[in-house]
């Protein structure tokens, strides 16, 4: 098989992951024109079809996004097997529990009692300093336990997001129409998905 011909397999068995499942097929059906998606076994991507020139103060972020001016926007989510009831209920149960363990750390070093500045404690002293520094040390470990729940129910797949998911909606660019488009994208994974 040649390496053209090859490619085209996998475009084609992409393409088919999509159609495979109704309703990704419904999802492109339901986004502006000039929007694709993409679907694995692992991630669903939404992205224009044209890039974008990053316009204003964004061109000094664009080594953050990819390539000089130019910005292919796309929303990344991860797929995984469509998660059960129960999965979602236990998942939720041991977060409700991690959320006790913070309450009562936050109350165990007292950080409702440290002044805050711009919404964050500022320490006066050692004491204060080493009892944030333990609490925040404890906070990570408590998170990092902490499950991320699926965003929703897109078909026989639970679908996440993350905050790299969103980080192109800060950008601004030309065409403008694109962001309000990829704006209101958002919105329609949401209603086209089904609620956890």
């Amino acid at each position: 098989m040649t390496r053209l011909a090859s490619i085209a397999v996998v475009l084609v068995g992409l393409a088919g992951i999509a159609q495979a499942d109704p309703s990704i097929a419904a999802l492109e059906h339901a986004l502006p024109r000039g929007w694709s998606v993409l679907a694995t076994d692992s991630e669903l991507v939404i992205r224009h079809d044209h890039a974008c020139f990053l316009v204003g103060d964004n061109k000094a972020k664009a080594a953050d996004v990819g390539a000089g001016s130019l910005v292919q926007l796309e929303l990344r989510y991860r797929l995984e097997a469509k998660w059960s009831a129960k999965q979602i209920a236990d998942a939720k149960a041991a977060n409700e529990r991690s959320a006790e363990e913070l309450k009562a750390l936050r109350t165990k070093y007292q950080i409702d009692k440290i002044k805050l500045g711009k919404g964050r404690p500022v320490p006066a002293n050692a004491d204060e300093r080493a009892r944030l520094d333990a609490y925040e040390k404890g906070e990570a470990a408590i998170r990092g336990r902490m499950v991320r729940l699926p965003l929703c129910t897109l078909g026989e797949s639970s679908l996440f997001d993350g905050d790299d998911t969103y980080a192109q909606l800060k950008l601004k660019v030309d065409p403008a129409k694109a962001m309000e488009q990829l704006v209101s994208i958002v919105d329609i994974v949401k209603k086209q998905c089904g609620a956890n």
